[in-house]
């Protein structure tokens, strides 16, 4: 049968709440979305578990690879709450003028490649990999890199790398998958992976200064926030939805021509991991149309003119032709000759961590806040006891949690 497809259209900054109303008045839309994990997190129980749906349809599971069936699931229950769609995998950028003005390699494409080192040894791409060429790629106004003695931060010009716009779970997911929450779904917690995370980020910007500050991050230099495209930056962990926002103005100080992207590096046990943002569209739990709704979504999911305005990439089919014909053309005219090897990002989907730097817990709006506030202030606050800044974080994160209806 025919289905008429009503579109309501929302700001991002107000979606959250319009949803809210409309579900507490029993007018909730069947089919939302696009929408990410964060999105739907603080909805928890409102979301139809699309399993029998898939089941009776007939559809095909199989296509889409399993690390992101699973990011699409609740983390509490299992449900699975929509099917992998746009895709946003993050990896490594590389600005190559400021690796070849530093006369150094440009960082691995391939998981398991090493690196190699201005002396010529060959090393594993990791995280300590990544601050040893971070510090020599960062620069004062006398030309001295953070490894040199008489390196002056108050003057620094360049740095080695960026979290570029990031946020606390997301950081620390970069040294391995977790969750604040327990297994038992009301237990505040820090894994270990994450805990190096933040000392990483921390000793990065106010001991080994090759990350900068919030002061610094926000000044004319790197583009007030905008770092990887103010040219200063050497190298930066991003999503590919950044490069919507990517921009080298050649009549500004430190244009940036050639870049690239790279694999990310492991942390000190080997592993792999590489934060993934993914959208979906959701079915309203109290839909009175799940099968037409579910076959409206695949319809929609299929449509790639739609996945190019959204900026994603496809979960299934031939990305790297996607991404030809739909993200290099973006690219021509503002950095004629550059090629990207997009495979890296495409190789990157498969080290998504699970579960997810955004998957929902207690009391999430309070619980987010709250933590959120915290990781502020490692790029504010020198001097911080980073052990009990996080302790006390945990402690706070409890009262959240149980504090949860």
């Amino acid at each position: 049968m025919p289905i008429l497809l009503s579109l309501e259209i929302v700001q991002n900054n107000t979606a959250t709440d319009i949803l809210k109303t409309e579900i507490a008045s029993g007018s909730a839309p069947d089919l939302i979305g696009p929408v990410g994990i964060k999105g739907r997190a603080g909805f928890a129980g409102q979301f139809l578990d699309m399993t029998p749906l898939i089941a009776k349809a007939n559809y095909d599971m199989s296509q889409y690879p399993p690390k992101l069936v699973d990011t699409m699931k609740d983390g509490q229950t299992g449900a699975l709450l929509g099917i992998p769609y746009a895709v946003y995998p993050s990896y490594i950028f590389v600005n190559k003028d400021l690796f070849d003005e530093a006369g150094l390699k440009y960082p691995p494409q391939k998981v398991g490649e090493k690196y190699t080192m201005p002396d010529g040894s060959q090393v594993d791409w990791t995280w300590d990999t990544v601050r040893k060429i971070g510090m020599l790629l960062s620069v004062d106004s006398n030309n001295k890199d953070a490894t040199q003695a008489g390196f002056d931060p108050a003057k620094q010009t360049q740095f080695g790398f960026e979290f570029q716009w990031t946020e606390g779970r997301r950081l620390a997911s970069t040294f391995g998958a977790g969750s604040l929450v327990g297994p038992d779904g009301k237990t505040a917690q820090f894994p270990d992976p994450w805990k190096t995370a933040w000392k990483y980020y921390y000793d990065a910007i106010w001991k080994d200064h090759f990350i900068a500050n919030d002061t610094q991050r926000n000044s004319d230099l790197l583009a007030k926030g905008n770092s990887l495209s103010s040219g200063h930056v050497a190298m930066g962990h991003m999503f590919q939805w950044y490069i919507c926002c990517m921009s080298s103005d050649p009549n500004k100080p430190g244009a940036f021509k050639k870049w690239d992207i790279a694999v990310m590096p492991a942390n000190s046990a080997g592993v792999t991991t590489a934060p993934i943002n993914i959208d979906t569209f959701t079915i309203s739990k109290s839909s009175p149309v799940p099968d037409l709704a579910f076959e409206a979504m695949v319809y929609l999911a299929g449509r790639l003119d739609l996945m190019a305005l959204y900026g994603g990439t496809p979960a299934v089919g031939d990305q790297l032709k996607f991404f030809r014909d739909v993200v290099d053309p973006t690219f021509t005219k503002q950095f004629p000759g550059n090629k990207v090897n997009w495979q890296v990002a495409l190789d990157m989907e498969a080290y998504a961590e699970s579960p997810n730097h955004e998957a929902e817990m207690p009391n999430y709006i309070k619980a987010q806040d709250d933590y959120g506030k915290v990781f502020s202030t490692l790029a504010t606050k020198q001097g911080l006891d980073i052990d009990k800044t996080i302790s006390d974080m945990v402690t706070a994160l409890q009262g959240d949690f149980s504090a949860a209806k």
